[in-house]
């Protein structure tokens, strides 16, 4: 004989609204399909409806974010829309960012770091960090300055200098955020490599003293 059980189809149980029995899932527990005043359906046992432990699908514990700020957004105010994501639906909050940019966010996107600035802000924020993990401040890559070794391509023994074939003299160079500056050409070796370190000391010296960093390395 089918033991009975009762019927809780159409009651309602805090801002829950039984719908229909669930399929048994082998627990030995009844789980009801119940529609949410929110519009979420949760599934909930006969006990947890009850005894009043289960009274929404969760939307009552969701606290009221407007005013709140995450990262560079300031939540403006909880929409009408809701985001499904299974059989889940989430209020979308329309948010504010630093740049002015208004975006929408679920409460649990809010959690994450790269969701908390609207997507140009990220795009700079990532520009920035590869900036700064290639060593670049104000444009400038400091190992390039802090240190004057000449690279494997120069013959000269000097950074910046080059001897300029067609003009039979020592040609000499600085670059500086993203500028390349020409100092002459030298018929003596020494003025170019003069000249070369002249300039070094006036550009890159004055930038790093203004940025508060560490002087050149001095080659021998």
């Amino acid at each position: 004989m089918t033991k009975k059980y009762e019927d809780l189809t159409g009651q309602r149980f805090g801002k829950l609204v039984v719908k229909d029995l669930l399929p048994s899932d082998g627990s030995g527990h009844r789980r009801w399909n119940c529609l949410c005043d929110c519009g979420n359906t949760h599934s909930v046992t006969t006990g947890n409806l009850k005894n009043g432990h289960v009274i929404s699908c969760g939307c009552v514990r969701s606290p009221d974010l407007t005013g709140k700020v995450f990262g560079k957004l300031t939540v403006l105010r909880r929409t009408e829309e809701k985001l499904k994501r299974g059989s889940m639906l989430f209020p979308v909050w329309e948010c504010r960012c630093e740049c002015g940019e208004i975006v929408y966010r679920i409460s649990s996107s809010l959690n994450d770091e790269k969701e908390r600035m609207c997507i140009n802000c990220l795009r700079n924020s990532n520009v920035k960090t590869m900036t700064q993990s290639a060593g670049f401040v104000g444009g400038t890559q400091l190992s390039k300055i802090q240190d004057m070794k000449p690279t494997a391509a120069n013959t000269s023994g000097t950074r910046g200098v080059y001897w300029h074939k067609k003009q039979n003299k020592w040609y000499v160079r600085l670059r500086f955020q993203g500028k390349l500056l020409y100092l002459g050409t030298y018929s003596n070796y020494d003025d170019a490599v003069k000249a070369r370190q002249n300039a070094e000391d006036e550009i890159y010296g004055k930038f790093l003293a203004e940025m508060n960093l560490p002087e050149m390395v001095v080659q021998n």
